[in-house]
């Protein structure tokens, strides 16, 4: 009832302008017909909150709409950041030994007394090394040789086979690193005993030292990028389906039968999205620093100035796919699809964009997502703001714009 309240008055007051202009127009101009209902006026604000209003009453009476767009993120949340990790510990690997003997027991204390190693029962030959590495119980394999001890002492080079599980290479480099560093650090400790004098292994000392994520924990730039993702996701998703829900129920041809441009009934759709992602990403950021420890070291306000202006472009996203869909089934994929592809592969989440090819560059950049997560990364991890990430700000609203107007012009073409 507010909602025909609103629109009787908005369409109250255009017929009042409208006869007031007939009074002043000369007695002698001639009579007209009208077809079809009247013109519609400039944009009018009140007619699309008229719609927002409604489309907001709809999302509070669905529980199970309102519980997806708030909790859905959260729990999706938590799922992310402790199932996505690229930190290597506890690595399990067992051991086969063909030499037992002092110097090759001493060589594998090396490894026990590491964190990023967790040692299991010894192997006994190479089917077994096979089948414990084939079913996953091992990520990694060591095998001494028969004579490792005995070249040893005659200062012989003895070759020490390592297998690891390339089936993740992230995670196979990691540990190949791992096993390298372990080994080296047991080669210059044999040299101190036998010379009894500190010995360099290499020319050149290399101090590696990890700027803005001094732990090198992968957690620090997983949430970031997850919130990313979610914001992404679920908001398209959710608009999508609020616009093809009003096709389906057959309420979009109150758009038709009434003074309300298309602008103003997308733009009053989207409004309450925008509103509920926005609650939803201060609710993804409590999490972020809450339960996953990950500091927010740049300030909030250009934080959330970036997520405001990225859950309108992918609420746009949304208004955008809902143009082209006809079921609320066929809008729920289509948003998860189209969205979810560009933002895993090309936003930089998991590789740089200026690491990847020109097509890589321009799919990464030509969609919101890459320049949300140079936001969110920045925010979160280098202290950054509006003065160095300007550019991505001027992108996400320009990807804000022209999603509205690619669906105020699709959803014309398919009513003409």
């Amino acid at each position: 009832e507010a909602f025909i309240g609103y629109l009787e008055e908005a369409e109250g007051a255009a017929l009042k302008t409208q006869t007031a202009a007939t009074e002043l127009a000369p007695a002698t101009a001639p009579a007209t017909i009208a077809r079809g209902p009247a013109p519609a006026p400039d944009f009018s604000l009140r007619r699309a909150w008229a719609y927002a209003r409604r489309e907001a009453m709809e999302i509070r009476r669905d529980p199970i709409r309102l519980a997806f767009a708030l909790l859905g993120p959260l729990i999706l949340m938590v799922v992310f950041g402790y199932g996505i990790s690229f930190d290597v510990e506890h690595l399990p690997y067992a051991v086969l030994d063909r030499d037992q003997t002092p110097e090759s027991r001493s060589y594998l204390e090396s490894y026990a007394g590491s964190r990023n190693f967790e040692l299991r029962p010894p192997i006994r030959d190479a089917a077994e090394l096979e089948q414990r590495m084939r079913n996953g119980e091992l990520k990694l394999a060591i095998e001494i040789p028969s004579d490792f001890g005995k070249d040893l002492k005659r200062g012989r080079q003895p070759e020490v086979a390592v297998w690891v599980d390339g089936s993740m290479p992230f995670r196979a480099e990691s540990s190949r690193d791992y096993v390298q560093g372990v080994h080296l650090m047991y080669v210059a400790e044999l040299a101190r005993r036998a010379l009894g004098v500190e010995i360099n292994t290499l020319p050149v000392n290399i101090e590696t030292r990890f700027r803005y994520n001094q732990d090198f924990k992968s957690v620090f730039a997983m949430v970031p990028g997850v919130i990313m993702l979610l914001l992404m996701l679920i908001p398209a998703m959710m608009t999508a389906v609020g616009v093809v829900r009003e096709k389906e129920l057959g309420s979009i041809t109150n758009l038709y039968a009434t003074p309300v441009t298309r602008l103003e009934f997308l733009t009053g759709k989207q409004l309450p999205y925008v509103a509920v992602a926005f609650l939803s990403f201060l609710s993804l950021v409590l999490l972020a620093l809450w339960l996953f420890q990950v500091p927010l070291k740049g300030g909030f306000v250009p934080l959330a100035g970036g997520a405001l202006l990225f859950v309108a472009a992918s609420t746009g996203f949304g208004l955008l796919v809902s143009t082209f869909v006809k079921t609320q089934i066929a809008a729920l994929f289509a948003a998860a699809v189209l969205s979810l592809m560009p933002t895993i592969n090309f936003s930089g989440m998991l590789t740089p964009v200026s690491s990847m090819s020109a097509g890589g560059r321009l799919m990464g950049y030509g969609f919101p997502s890459a320049h949300f997560q140079k936001i969110s990364i920045g925010a979160f991890t280098k202290a950054l703001g509006f003065g160095e990430l300007w550019m991505h700000y001027l992108a996400l609203a320009g990807f804000t714009v022209g999603f509205l107007l690619l669906a105020i012009v699709l959803l014309k073409t398919q009513e003409d």
